[in-house]
């Protein structure tokens, strides 16, 4: 790669935080790198978007989709990515101005998969506890404290190659899914088992508002945690992973529900 990279950002949005997206689009074009595109991904018809993106110079795609899955959006959105790189942004997240270049020379340096920190220059907190110090190749453990919009990969890596088959979302995890959350970590671990291994820039950041941790997860998402688990790993130790997990949480009154949402999930997009 060289200084014509070009970096494909995927935004899935319902379209209803116009004043959020305008602070992305602003910090998009005032990157010092401004080798890239845009593609927006509507989950609900909107007839106001060509008005809001007419005021910036940017590269940009408008895609509509008929039906609501997080997933699904940005699975679409890469259909149209002409980029070198992809990165999927949420519409109220927002870039300091050296994010794209120092995104372009680590891939300069050979990685397939980069991961950055979310942080959140207000409340002045990064998006997770900080397990991991220093730069480093992830674990597919490691791979779990990831969020999506930290992601960005080479799209030649998605793509069947004598690796092995596409990579995409899996659909049955994210938000408006089956599974509410998760998506991230196995669109990683995929990358991870055909020898992608995500490498980690702490210092770098994606700006995304922090909002106050809550320690107890909603049913929703502990009902995600096992399928989940079955989906990055075999049966038993996913079993094994959900009992360490609920003992951790001490969710006794949900655990024989997971235990049976696991044993029940088949894994359509496991490769």
């Amino acid at each position: 790669m060289n200084r014509f990279t070009k970096i494909s950002v995927i935004v899935a949005t319902l379209g209803d935080r116009v004043m959020e997206l305008k602070r992305m689009l602003e910090t998009l074009e005032n990157q010092t790198y401004s080798h890239l595109e845009v593609i927006l991904v509507l989950q609900q018809e909107q007839d106001t978007w060509s008005e809001v993106l007419a005021g910036y110079k940017l590269t940009t795609r408008v895609v509509m989709m008929q039906e609501r899955g997080l997933s699904k959006a940005r699975n679409l959105g890469l259909e149209y990515a002409t980029g070198d790189i992809v990165t999927f942004g949420d519409d109220d997240c927002w870039y300091a101005p050296e994010t794209f270049e120092h995104v372009v020379a680590s891939f300069q340096t050979g990685k397939d998969v980069i991961s950055f920190n979310m942080y959140d220059p207000d409340r002045q907190q990064f998006g997770r506890l900080q397990h991991i110090q220093t730069s480093k190749f992830l674990t597919k453990r490691e791979l779990m404290s990831r969020s999506s919009i930290e992601i960005f990969v080479k799209r030649s890596c998605l793509e069947k190659n004598e690796a092995g088959p596409a990579i995409r979302f899996d659909e049955v995890f994210g938000l408006g899914a089956t599974y509410i959350s998760g998506e991230e970590n196995i669109f990683l671990s995929d990358l991870f088992r055909q020898g992608y291994v995500t490498y980690f820039h702490p210092e770098c950041l994606v700006y995304h508002a922090v909002q106050p941790r809550i320690t107890r997860l909603t049913e929703a998402q502990m009902l995600s945690k096992g399928p989940l688990f079955k989906r990055m790993y075999s049966t038993p130790t996913a079993f094994l992973l959900v009992s360490l997990f609920y003992i951790k949480k001490k969710q006794k009154n949900l655990f024989w529900e997971v235990l049976q949402a696991t044993w029940t999930y088949q894994p359509r997009g496991e490769r």
